[in-house]
């Protein structure tokens, strides 16, 4: 697919995500490599899918399903995982669920096998403009929370050229907000039993960020 039509794509689904959001009442939060592009306002490189977990997505799984296969969408729930996937034009997203405790933000990334936890101001409060839409974001400090500490999510994960350029930029960007990135990993933690089920013993206790970023 050409990349002017990959964007073309991109952008609907974005725009479609956000509409659906609000018809649910719910915000759909964008993560990973697509945050850069947005938080700078303009494509940077192209990208394979959309990441992003959603308020209160088990309760409204559903009602979402509904919405998207209305616009098209080819909709899967993988229901050992709690993972929503839709799917048209070549282009996917792939939905988790995301909760709050109080002040406490729950990302189940492995459904209720696995939830990494962080303070709920670093979610976007309002939407950023991208384009023609609006998006609301992970955030500066959940982004680089996960780059500094991939094992958060996966013992797995292999930090790529992209993973590498992405926390760099990062932290210039906290460090030009006289954020410290220090006690952002003081503030993040996951458990996730899915991954002591295949056989790392070291997920039976909970990944503390700042411990592992200091251990590595």
């Amino acid at each position: 697919m050409e990349q002017a039509v990959r964007r073309f794509h991109h952008l609907a689904l974005l725009k479609d995500i956000d509409e659906i959001s609000n018809l649910c009442s719910t915000r759909t939060y964008i993560w990973a490599g697509l945050v850069r592009d947005i938080w700078t306002g303009e494509f940077l490189r192209d990208h394979g899918d959309v990441d992003g977990f959603v308020l209160n997505l088990w309760e409204l799984r559903e009602e979402m399903a509904s919405l998207y296969r209305q616009r098209g969408y080819t909709v899967t729930f993988l229901e050992e995982v709690h993972f929503l996937k839709i799917e048209r034009d070549g282009v996917h997203a792939m939905f988790n669920r995301l909760e709050f405790d109080g002040e406490t933000a729950m990302w189940r990334h492995v459904g209720d096998m696995g939830t990494v936890y962080f303070p709920k101001r670093w979610l976007s409060e309002t939407p950023r403009p991208f384009y023609d839409t609006h998006v609301f974001v992970s955030g500066l400090e959940f982004e680089y929370a996960i780059k500094a500490c991939p094992r958060l999510l996966s013992p797995e994960w292999h930090g790529r050229d992209k993973d590498r350029d992405m926390l760099a930029w990062l932290a210039r960007m906290l460090d030009a907000q006289q954020i410290n990135r220090e006690d952002i990993l003081k503030q993040v933690w996951s458990y996730t039993s899915y991954w002591v089920q295949k056989g790392y013993d070291e997920y039976a206790a909970p990944v503390k960020a700042w411990r592992d970023v200091a251990e590595q």
